[in-house]
């Protein structure tokens, strides 16, 4: 039993995580609700109905889900495709293809956009250069590339995940009755692994719904709820509007992540796995085998172009031009971007601690004390992950822009924005930690006298260190790369690399943009770095830490 100031100290705790995210979390989410319903001073659904008055908003609407439901389907596809090929199979240059798989956590979308103009844009150096040929690559068609590209990520990891969890000895009672590799992996394999296939594809539908910076950069005329709120908010001053599209774009990412979240509840946790035993190998051959490996290997040679290209635009005097090696573009970003890598690093190390801390603090209210409200304190926890970040980014510009509390052109607003961001992250992976691990330290020392408290401090924290290393790691190279959630907020106190890049582009200055990329990159390259050591370091200390893969496969 708890004494009296424990259970008094766990209150008090309690209380103040439930009015940190009321305000974080709620409350600009509410402004955003009352703005979408205050056209003009005017209380009422004006704005609402403006979506569908001219054929404008309304095409905005049906393009935005046509693209996300293609490209969710199409990355869905091809990450699990390559995962088959990582995990199952003995393919050539298999490990290779895993790590293009891996690129886009580092390489975020626009700056993959801004390498596809590089490669296949008007004076691109495959189509101009190479084949001499000239396209608008300024459309819908390149929009769904890229985020197919970037979202294979997500189905990749899943995909491993779900792979790796499936017992091998019923691969191999099937082979044994005489089922082929192609029988097998479509009966078993497949059917085992389809519910995260699933949720690979509802999640690539919401993330492809939030993507902000894709359409804005290759999308020319294309334009997508998220990238319309902005063009509102910035370009119109219409906050209204915005609020409006937001709030719509809002309805349909809680919708797929409704269905996400339904698929884990009742297929995550009863996967048949054995983990005693290696993956079973699967030899797919003929002209289906072929043709799977190519793909795989295009998808692979893609990526490894994009990241090429940034790299030479930015130690190249002109790109497509001009190939003389010149580093004036790093001499200028020491000049001009000195103060926005500098915010990027404090502010992303902030997130990681602050995301990592947060997330256990959480996890330990929810899952251990059993707190009242611990299911409300659970999903506004987790909600911002369902969350577009243009909804979160144009809601602190609303809401923290005025009394009672006024946060706009201060460093706190910035961090607070990306702390709510990645806290389901820190929050999921600190539940995991939680679920498996011992409780005997921990009764021991509230037995002894210490307060839950102390206890929390001096028990559980340092158990799971490496693990809160990991999540606060993983949210450090995310915060690196935000834009979406943060652009609405940014001041020129406050700037930041991803701030920079888009706007360099948006000016046309690729050299600059490459160059601040290159630094971008360098930063979240050495984070996913360390963040897979520390998992590794994890893994052999016997912590219970989930790598990226289980936690977006986990609610």
């Amino acid at each position: 039993m708890l004494c009296h100031s424990s259970r008094k100290s766990s209150y008090l705790i309690s209380c103040t995580a439930f009015a940190l995210l009321l305000l974080l979390v709620v409350y600009p989410a509410f402004t955003v609700l009352l703005e979408s319903l205050r056209p003009s001073g005017v209380w009422g659904l004006a704005s609402y109905g403006r979506l569908f008055e001219g054929p404008r908003f309304a095409s905005i609407i049906g393009s935005s889900m046509g693209v996300a439901l293609a490209g969710g389907l199409a990355a869905s596809l091809l990450g699990g495709t390559l995962a088959v090929i990582v995990i199952k199979t003995n393919a050539p240059f298999r490990r290779l293809m895993g790590v293009a798989a891996l690129l886009p956590i580092i390489l975020p979308g626009f700056v993959s956009s801004i390498a596809y103009i590089f490669l296949f844009g008007r004076n691109g150096l495959v189509t101009y250069q190479w084949l001499g040929i000239s396209w608008d690559v300024y459309s819908w068609k390149s929009v769904l590339v890229l985020q197919v590209v970037d979202q294979s990520t997500t189905a990749f990891l899943l995909g491993v995940a779900a792979l790796r969890n499936i017992d091998p000895a019923l691969e191999e009672v099937a082979g044994s009755l005489g089922a082929g590799s192609w029988r097998i992996l479509r009966t078993i394999t497949f059917a085992l692994a389809s519910p995260l296939g699933v949720a690979a594809f509802l999640l690539n539908v919401m993330h492809s719904m939030s993507d902000f910076g894709t359409p804005l950069v290759v999308g020319g005329p294309f334009d997508t709820l998220a990238s319309a709120s902005y063009t509102q908010l910035i370009g119109k001053y219409d906050a209204s509007m915005a609020s409006t599209l937001n709030m719509t774009l809002l309805a349909f990412c809680l919708l797929a992540y409704a269905g996400y979240a339904l698929l884990e509840s009742r297929f995550g946790r009863t996967q048949v796995m054995d983990q005693s035993k290696p993956v079973k190998r699967l030899p797919l051959g003929g002209w289906p085998g072929r043709a799977v490996w190519f793909l795989c290997m295009v998808f692979c040679l893609f990526m490894l172009a994009l990241l090429a290209s940034v790299l030479l635009a930015a130690f190249t005097k002109r790109m497509g031009g001009d190939y003389a090696p010149t580093l004036m573009y790093f001499e200028s970003v020491a000049t001009r971007g000195f103060e926005s890598a500098r915010n990027t690093l404090l502010f992303s190390l902030m997130v990681g601690f602050l995301a990592a801390l947060g997330g256990q603090v959480l996890a330990y209210l929810v899952k251990r004390m059993r707190i009242p409200g611990a299911g409300a304190l659970d999903i506004m926890a987790t909600l911002p992950f369902a969350v577009p970040g243009t909804f979160i980014g144009v809601g602190y510009a609303l809401a923290f822009n005025r009394p009672p509390l006024v946060l706009t052109g201060t460093w706190a607003i910035i961090v607070l924005n990306l702390v709510i961001r990645k806290l389901p992250m820190g929050l999921r992976a600190g539940a995991s930690v939680l679920a498996r691990q011992d409780r005997a330290q921990e009764e021991a020392s509230l037995s002894l006298g210490a307060s839950m408290l102390r206890t929390f401090f001096r028990v559980i924290l340092p158990s799971v260190r490496t693990a809160m290393l990991a999540g606060g790691l993983y949210a450090f190279v995310s915060a690196v790369q935000s834009l979406g959630s943060i652009i609405f907020i940014i001041t020129p106190g406050t700037r930041l690399l991803s701030v920079d890049v888009f706007e360099a582009v948006v000016r046309g200055d690729v050299g600059q943009a490459a160059a601040l990329s290159v630094i971008m990159l360098a930063m979240a390259g050495f984070g996913a770095a360390c963040f897979a050591a520390a998992t590794t370091m994890n893994r052999k200390s016997n912590e219970a830490i989930r790598t990226p893969a289980d936690i977006l496969g986990q609610r």
